[in-house]
């Protein structure tokens, strides 16, 4: 678990700076809804999108305003803010590609950060490689 803690940090960081084009709700109305409420809609089961409409992975579960978001190879922790509602659902600022290269990257660091203390994981932090098939 503490490995998610860093991805949380790096996903975090990119998913916020990536643009993401989500549609636009209605500002007033019955179908309003601010984007904190549309995140704090998503789910475990929920299919998460970039910005092109392709799948990036699978909301595995919801722990208070985090997500851990699997993409079949590799997962990490993410924040709810993070996602925006989107034509096909929720989306967000990276692809697929961009979000593993993230996970690994801080699956990377967090490795080299435990190394030397033993640790196994650097403070707070983690990412995961989801194990492979039929292990």
């Amino acid at each position: 678990m503490k490995k998610l803690a860093t991805a949380f940090v790096s996903i975090a960081a990119i998913a916020m700076a990536a643009p993401a084009i989500a549609q636009e709700a209605p500002s007033s109305g019955p179908g309003a809804q601010a984007p904190a409420a549309q995140a704090a809609a998503a789910k475990a089961g929920d299919t998460i999108y970039d910005s092109a409409g392709e799948a990036v992975g699978t909301i595995e579960s919801v722990d208070g305003q985090n997500a851990v978001l699997s993409t079949g190879t590799a997962k990490a922790s993410v924040p709810l803010s993070a996602f925006s509602s989107g034509p096909k659902g929720l989306m967000i600022g990276m692809t697929k590609a961009q979000l593993e290269a993230a996970i690994q990257g801080a699956a990377a660091q967090s490795g080299a950060a435990g190394a030397g203390a033993g640790a196994g994981a650097g403070a707070g932090g983690s990412a995961q490689q989801a194990p492979a098939p039929g292990q």
